[in-house]
């Protein structure tokens, strides 16, 4: 599984993200899918790396989880009066 450096286009953070499958990569800041991929070193795991990208992905399930109540609650809310 590759790692990445990315920079993000709306918020400029930058960070790293373990790639998996088809997975499209998001900002763990700001959720965006606007991102920049830096070049970056060669990959090496440490227990910190590893924090930092555990942290991601839960920034970016956040993110989704999020998305998909408010969907979840417009749809109750435009299908209330059916």
């Amino acid at each position: 599984m590759p790692l990445f450096e990315y920079r993000c286009g709306a918020c400029d953070s930058q960070f790293e993200l373990l790639i998996r499958g088809a997975v499209v990569p998001t900002c763990p800041s700001c959720g965006n899918t606007s991102l920049e991929r830096l070049i970056s070193s060669f990959g090496v795991t440490s227990e910190g790396t590893t924090f930092r990208n555990r942290e991601a992905l839960g920034a970016q399930q956040r993110v989704k989880s999020q998305a998909n109540q408010k969907e979840r609650e417009h749809y109750r809310h435009d299908h209330h009066d059916d």
